[in-house]
């Protein structure tokens, strides 16, 4: 064994080239050294200084030491493979064998090698052949040298930016890369890459993830991977002709796996699959043809031809800066993005910021208005339409529609069908119009107007009017933050939700679940308490009455408030134990003079004293409550109870 020993200067030491001692130690000192150790199982110090090791033939330890030393196998007579941290468990060639310590840079071969960085800075060269360097955490500088190199990044615990045309090498392992000589990469695994090529011939692989891979310059190998992956032309100077479904286009491109497709800025054709395709033809006079799937086309700028094809397919105009008017029956586009435009087989729609104007078919059309002041009809189908931001106007035409109106001063017209509708925040005018509409207008003082159809109206809070129309309506509080107090005689509700509501042609009203206080009209009520201590008081007609959760009471302050007769009689719908049926509002005798007499509960017949109240049960659940109130022996009102248990005095408020 020979030892060799350099200067403080910057020294260039080889070990026994004669063969004679095969086995070297060579320390380099301080300085820039480069050490070779040739032939045998040398033992190679950098010492201080940024040094280059060669170690040859034989299983040598590679000791950099401090300052920025590598690992030279340039002249090697195979591929190595090989990271910065030493080579891998079984490498080919002369990597074989060796130990690394304190090394930061890699030189390969003039053949096919795989080198890996470490955690820090590393210097990756790859030399000559057809390399595959991956890069790793730190900012690293990878330079393929001569021949098709790739650079991979499925081990980076984000997703990678590279864009070869503007030298922009970001995000994950990528993050203060500089890459030199590279035209085929590969993503990270399950992230989000974006990967734009050059005008050589690039290969470009995904991986993982919703990635964005970029065709620039033709004859590229593109590979979206798993994910739903864009194929993007928006980096190249000529118009293409693009099919997913075929998996070609007109600049002899090779490419798989992706979902979604982006344009250039000139004139092209894109074609989706049949999968759910988002297809983007950027500006340009371009056609796009969505095929089978629900698809995505954004026209963008230019003449665009959109044919949806089959599926429930969207145009979207989100990207406009002008406001759009779109008109699915009709098949036409005006203003923005949508000048010129066709729309064939389009269902539905998103609309851009400013105030758009956009218009359904007789299909089942999505209508989002997205910000501004817009006008969205839905014309026939069952339609769901969505103002979004903006004092938007909706209208559903016919059908079974759903209108949302969301912020800002909406006006909601349902039209024929039965409709539900969402107006949202702000002082909204909300109009069901025929079919049994569901109606929630939301936060802020509202005008509600059922329109013909027995519908449903949750006005939430503000001070809102609502007008039930023809039909059986119900006003509901369920979504109340407090208890209500709502009086259909009166016409006017307070508390929590209902404070200044004002209610016309309402039958029916719902609870919070909280401790209510609701009150008929003459007319026929249904009244449901929900939750809480709820007081229900039918008043006239033939009311139903539902306390729900709570201790609920049902007052009646009028003999006349439930009648023997069908056409009066109330029913309690589920009475039980806590509840009580408050009676202490009637004069049980009926007799002003006496005072205001309270009602004696028995048994058995009445007895001809007029203020008795007698409990029948009829077997099925059902209980009949009779008042007598003139000594006669005639019941002068009778309620239905349908109870849990057996009537007592206990349950009543005489």
């Amino acid at each position: 064994m020979a030892e060799f020993n350099g200067t403080p200067g910057d020294d260039t030491l080889d070990g026994d080239s004669a063969g004679i001692i095969d086995n070297d130690v060579i320390n380099g000192l301080a300085g820039n050294d480069t050490l070779s150790g040739l032939a045998g199982n040398d033992t190679l110090n950098g010492g201080a200084g940024d040094d280059v090791l060669n170690g040859g033939s034989g299983s040598d330890a590679l000791n950099g030491g401090d300052g920025f030393d590598i690992v030279d196998y340039s002249d090697a007579t195979g591929g190595v493979q090989v990271g910065v941290g030493g080579p891998s468990t079984e490498p080919p060639g002369e990597a074989a064998g060796d130990i690394f310590t304190g090394i930061e840079g890699i030189i390969g071969t003039a053949f096919r090698d795989i080198l890996t960085g470490s955690a820090g800075d590393d210097w990756l060269s790859g030399g000559r052949g057809d390399d595959t360097i991956f890069g790793s955490p730190g900012a690293d500088r990878i330079d393929g040298g001569d021949d098709a190199d790739h650079v991979e990044y499925t081990s980076s615990d984000a997703g990678v930016n590279i864009n070869l045309l503007t030298g922009e090498v970001s995000g994950g392992f990528a993050e203060g890369d500089v890459l030199t000589n590279i035209v085929y990469f590969v993503g990270s695994d399950g992230f989000n890459d974006v990967l734009i090529g050059d005008a050589s011939q690039n290969s470009l692989s995904g991986g993982g993830g919703n990635d964005v891979i970029g065709a620039v310059g033709g004859q590229d190998q593109l590979i979206g991977g798993a994910g739903a992956d864009t194929l993007d032309y928006s980096h190249g100077s000529v118009a293409v002709t693009a099919s997913l479904a075929t998996n070609t286009d007109s600049i002899s491109d090779s490419f798989s796996g992706f979902e979604n497709v982006t344009g250039s800025a000139l004139n092209d054709h894109l074609s989706g699959d049949a999968n759910a395709n988002v297809i983007d033809g950027g500006a340009g006079d371009d056609t796009l043809d969505g095929g089978a799937g629900i698809d995505t086309l954004h026209g963008g700028a230019g003449l665009d031809a959109l044919d949806g094809g089959d599926g429930s397919d969207f145009a979207n105009y989100q990207g406009s800066a002008v406001a759009v008017t779109v008109d699915l029956l009709a098949g036409t586009g005006s203003g923005g993005d949508a000048e010129g435009d066709t729309l064939t087989s389009i269902e539905n729609l998103y609309g851009s910021s400013n105030a758009d104007h956009l218009t359904g078919n007789d299909a089942r059309n999505i209508i989002g208005g997205e910000l501004g002041n817009d006008t969205l009809v839905g014309n026939g189908g069952d339609d769901s339409l969505d103002g979004e931001a903006g004092d938007d106007a909706l209208s559903g035409g016919d059908g079974n529609d759903r209108l949302i109106g969301r912020d800002g001063i909406d006006t909601i017209h349902g039209g024929v069908g039965a409709d539900s509708i969402d107006g949202g925040a702000g002082n909204d005018v909300v109009f069901g119009e025929a079919g049994d509409d569901s109606i929630a207008a939301g936060a802020g003082a509202d005008q509600i107007d059922g329109g013909a159809g027995n519908d449903t109206i949750e006005a939430g809070a503000g001070a809102d009017a609502i007008t039930g129309g023809a039909g059986i309506d119900t006003a509901s509080y369920a979504g109340s933050a407090g208890g209500v107090t709502v009086s259909l005689q009166a016409g006017t509700g307070t508390g929590a939700a209902a404070e200044g509501d004002t209610l016309t042609g309402v039958e029916q009203v719902v609870g919070s679940a909280f401790a209510d206080n609701l009150g008929g009209d003459a007319g026929n009520n249904t009244l449901w308490g929900g939750a809480g201590n709820d007081i229900l008081a039918g008043a006239a007609g033939a009311d139903v009455l539902k306390g729900g959760i709570g201790n609920d009471s049902f007052a009646y302050t009028s003999i006349g408030d439930s009648t023997v007769a069908a056409s009066g009689k109330d029913t309690i719908a589920d009475f039980t134990t806590g509840d009580r049926i408050d009676l202490s509002g009637i004069d049980a005798d009926g007799n002003e003079a006496n005072g205001d007499t309270a009602f004696t509960f028995g048994t058995g017949g009445f007895t001809g004293v007029a203020g008795q109240l007698r409990v029948v049960d009829f077997g099925d659940g059902r209980q009949g409550v009779y008042l007598e109130t003139t000594g006669d022996k005639v019941p002068d009102a009778i309620i239905t109870v349908y109870s849990d248990h057996a009537l007592t005095a206990a349950d009543f408020v005489l």
